[in-house]
């Protein structure tokens, strides 16, 4: 009995072996023999694009900034600055913005920049040398005299214009004019010869006035050069000494001494005029002796650099009489700021065929020699082709 247990398990055993095998065995062979299934290649995903803000020159300041722009004139700039009285002469200081802003007006927003490294980019804004160590600052630009001579005035122009309206102040400065009823009694010439006709009233003589070259010419001219003579400019008031005469506290002319944006506008980006150099350049005022950066910025805004104000026959006329357009008068707009040629002719002055005058004269000169160079009124322009505003004023 046990012996046909025995059997009949082992018989029970290999059925069940014969019929497993030959499944796994097929299973095995089908799996060799089936390729494997190729994996197509994805294309390999770039990563995203993380956003970046563009590097900012913490070196340089602007006031275009949009956080900039956002804040009041008096947020940053206090009036006055704690040094006014040293700024300028002891007799001539006021309390005035002469200073940049103190530190507090700039670390609430730029506390990181103010803290990066030994040496933070932004100290350069203000201060001579980048370290924390130092309080040396460059002159600030008011008073603009100091500060035109810098290191750091050297290519930098305004990022303001001027809202400066003629028309008006022309009014305001007819009114401190003298006249006889102000005056009395007028006084009679000792040799009781008539004044002859009396000129209008010229307030323009207030604030223009003629200029006095500061130096000395840089040597001496050589024979046949071009020398700019004592006179030949007349001044404009660039600083808040002459402004804050009237538009000063409660009680002056408005805008007043609290409301920067009253006069200075800021300009686009790209907008800040630069003065074109047209007739001279700044090495013919250096030759002159002249440096005060004003007089310079007129001299390369003329196209007529040779003409004197103070040449007797201009000094017998009155402003008005060349400068025709001063109520529309713009110191962006170049055209507005430019003399017609025909003030030229006045009174027949330099424009007249008979007797014949001065540009009547070189206009016939050029058009017999191309080569001929009009050096009257003009030294680079005189190389150039005569303008047609030249020719319709000679031709009328």
């Amino acid at each position: 009995m046990k012996h046909r247990t025995l059997t009949l398990a082992t018989l029970l055993l290999l059925a069940s072996a014969a019929f497993v095998c030959p499944r796994f065995v097929t299973s095995n062979a089908s799996a060799k023999a089936a390729p494997a299934p190729q994996q197509r290649r994805g294309r390999a995903r770039r990563p995203a694009p993380v956003a970046t803000r563009p590097a900012v020159d913490y070196t340089k300041f602007s006031h275009r900034v949009a956080q900039h722009q956002q804040e009041t004139c008096d947020s940053c700039h206090k009036t006055p600055s704690a040094n006014w009285t040293q700024a300028r002469d002891h007799e001539a200081a006021f309390p005035d913005i002469t200073d940049y802003p103190e530190h507090a007006s700039c670390i609430n927003c730029h506390r990181q920049q103010f803290f990066r490294g030994a040496r933070p980019a932004i100290c350069a804004v203000c201060h001579t040398v980048v370290s924390p160590r130092t309080g040396g600052r460059f002159p600030f630009e008011n008073p603009a005299g100091a500060f035109s001579k810098s290191e750091k005035a050297k290519g930098v122009q305004s990022e303001f214009s001027l809202n400066f309206p003629h028309d008006r102040h022309q009014d305001v400065m007819a009114r401190f004019m003298p006249s006889f009823k102000a005056e009395g009694i007028p006084l009679v010439r000792a040799s009781f010869e008539p004044q002859g006709e009396k000129k209008p009233v010229d307030s323009c003589s207030i604030c223009h006035q003629t200029y006095h070259q500061q130096n000395k010419p840089a040597a001496t001219p050589a024979a046949g050069a071009l020398v700019l003579e004592d006179g030949t400019f007349k001044t404009t008031p660039s600083g808040h000494e002459s402004c804050f005469n009237c538009h000063w506290q409660d009680g002056g002319e408005k805008p007043l001494a609290s409301d920067c944006a009253g006069c200075h506008r800021l300009l686009p980006q790209g907008k800040t005029p630069a003065p074109p150099g047209k007739d001279a350049d700044a090495q013919t005022a250096a030759k002159a002796g002249i440096t005060d950066p004003f007089i310079i910025r007129k001299l390369l805004r003329r196209d007529s650099a040779t003409f004197s104000h103070e040449e007797d026959k201009h000094q017998s006329r009155g402003c008005t009489s060349c400068h025709i357009n001063i109520t529309a008068i713009s110191l962006l707009d170049e055209k507005t700021i430019k003399v017609p040629v025909l003030t030229c002719g006045g009174s027949g002055c330099h424009i007249n065929p008979r007797p014949k005058k001065i540009l009547n004269e070189e206009v016939g000169k050029r058009e017999a020699d191309p080569t001929f160079q009009c050096t009257k009124c003009h030294i680079n322009y005189g190389k150039a082709q005569v303008p047609k505003s030249h020719l319709d004023a000679v031709s009328k």
